[in-house]
């Protein structure tokens, strides 16, 4: 699922994120860009591969990811700053625009609304992703994973999920909150059971193999304000500490 943005021209900032943080990086990247002039190159990924990534040693300046992921990197000695906090992600069953969602407030609703819809999507739990793992493992202790099978449309990172939806081969799909409202044609149209639900934080942190300097520090500070925290509300991030 990996892909890259690049802003400007030149040597500049490499930053490595997890997809879910893919709106508000972007922003925050664009800004900092037209402030500096300095280029930036995004890759994006999910968690669990944007671990792999720097445990294999690919060098960026920034890493950014759930917590958990990024203090497995900081306990290896990956990272030259501590990980920051900066926004939380729910579960959420996305929509294409304007059409109902199928109530799924209970669990006896969630497990009504995955038989009878045509067909779903869902992160790949072998992809990585966050919400693929979690969404699998509450399946499995539903014991309806046999029988969804020919309705699961698995798909890596949650803005492919969500492109099943809005291109209409899957009544609705199932990720992360932040990766649902950037994809053009779907909006959130539930959210997940608290049975099944699951908040993620996550951070950003400077990466051990990348470069140090002004720029870094200045978009790192960039991060950190209220430009930043304004970046991450609008993504659909809530405040870490709120949920």
């Amino acid at each position: 699922m990996s892909d890259t943005t690049r802003l400007g021209d030149g040597a500049g900032l490499s930053i490595l994120s997890a997809s879910a943080a893919r709106k508000g990086f972007t922003t925050l990247a664009q800004a900092f860009h037209d402030l500096t002039g300095t280029g930036v190159e995004l890759r994006f990924d999910t968690s669990g591969r944007v671990i792999d990534r720097i445990c294999g040693g690919e060098a960026v300046d920034v890493v950014v990811g759930s917590m958990d992921a990024l203090r497995t990197l900081e306990e290896r000695g990956l990272l030259r700053t501590p990980p920051q906090a900066f926004g939380a992600s729910r579960i959420a069953l996305g929509v294409r625009k304007g059409e109902a969602a199928p109530d799924i407030s209970t669990m006896e609703a969630f497990r009504a609304a995955l038989l009878n819809a045509r067909a779903f999507s869902r992160g790949d739990p072998a992809g990585g992703g966050t919400a693929g793992q979690h969404l699998h493992r509450v399946l499995e202790r539903m014991g309806v994973l046999g029988a969804l099978a020919d309705k699961n449309i698995l798909r890596v990172g949650g803005y492919n999920v969500m492109a099943e939806v809005a291109a209409g081969r899957a009544d609705f799909g199932l990720t992360q909150s932040t990766e649902i409202g950037p994809v053009e044609g779907v909006e959130i149209g539930a959210w997940a059971p608290e049975e099944a639900q699951a908040t993620t934080v996550y951070g950003a942190a400077t990466a051990g193999a990348g470069r140090d300097g002004e720029a870094l520090r200045a978009f790192m500070g960039l991060f950190a304000g209220p430009q930043g925290r304004a970046a991450f509300a609008d993504a659909g991030f809530f405040p870490p500490d709120s949920v």
